[in-house]
């Protein structure tokens, strides 16, 4: 190998060190860590209690066809997060003959029933699908819808129930997300749903009041896992330096 081709080969090895160092003492080496406490606004209310909030939002969303079939579908009132909310994959409902698109709502209603033990937390909200003519949509068999229904700030106890025309049926529930986020993830009706509480309620914060947080002094960070390598890292790329410019000065002094 020639003394050019040796240098080169060196030059090349050096910068390879160099850009793998300055990559490691990077400060950006580690992704950015994003962290917070999601805001809710107060709950509303149809009927607010003295003090509390009232006009809830409804909600209403036309969409075309999907190339004949009902199309992905996501409606949610406009409470931040939504009080009620609607999720359906495409082709999920039977379309009658003449169908050129659909309109899902969501809005809150007086309770169609008493409900036989417990009570209603929060509104009952109704949900339907219906086409361009005004004729209610069903699931295509086999298929569901999920339902979301948020009770007031707070209320971690609650149950879904769905009006079955005469009274109230529990129906599976799962967390929506939020502690006081109620869903169904696998409804197979649309109609009225409600958060039902059996037990004692959890108190609902103050509307004026904003959430407490601790005041107490804020951990000191870490020492970064990195800190211990960034000498040995300096030192090497140090050497990597000298060895360069040594075996530079060795191969310059000899002629080929």
């Amino acid at each position: 190998m020639t003394r050019r081709a040796r240098v080169g080969w060196l030059t090349i090895a050096a910068g390879v060190v160099l850009l793998v160092g300055a990559a490691r003492l990077s400060p950006v080496w580690h992704a950015p860590l994003y962290d917070g406490i999601p805001i809710e606004d107060p709950y509303r209310y149809l009927e607010p209690p003295p003090g509390k909030p009232g006009n809830p939002t409804s909600v209403s969303d036309t969409l075309a066809l999907d190339q004949g079939a009902s199309p992905q579908l996501y409606s949610g009132t406009l409470e931040t997060p939504p009080q009620a909310q609607m999720i359906a994959n495409r082709d999920a409902f039977q379309l009658p003959s003449g169908t050129t698109s659909i309109k899902a709502a969501i809005s809150p209603i007086k309770p169609p029933a008493p409900v036989a033990e417990g009570r209603i937390s929060g509104n009952v909200y109704r949900f339907s699908v219906v086409n361009q003519a005004g004729a209610d949509l069903s699931l295509l068999p086999g298929t569901t819808i999920t339902i979301v229904v948020r009770a007031p700030n707070g209320v971690t106890n609650g149950t879904i129930i769905h009006f079955n025309g005469t009274s109230w049926d529990k129906v599976p529930t799962d967390n929506g997300g939020l502690p006081d986020l109620y869903a169904v993830s696998n409804a197979t009706e649309l109609g009225d749903y409600a958060v039902l509480v059996t037990g004692a309620q959890t108190p609902e914060p103050s509307a004026q009041t904003p959430p407490s947080f601790s005041a107490g002094p804020s951990p000191s960070p870490a020492p970064s896992s990195t800190g211990g390598q960034t000498p040995w890292l300096i030192i090497g790329l140090v050497a990597a330096a000298i060895l360069v410019g040594v075996l530079w000065r060795t191969l310059g002094d000899r002629e080929p």
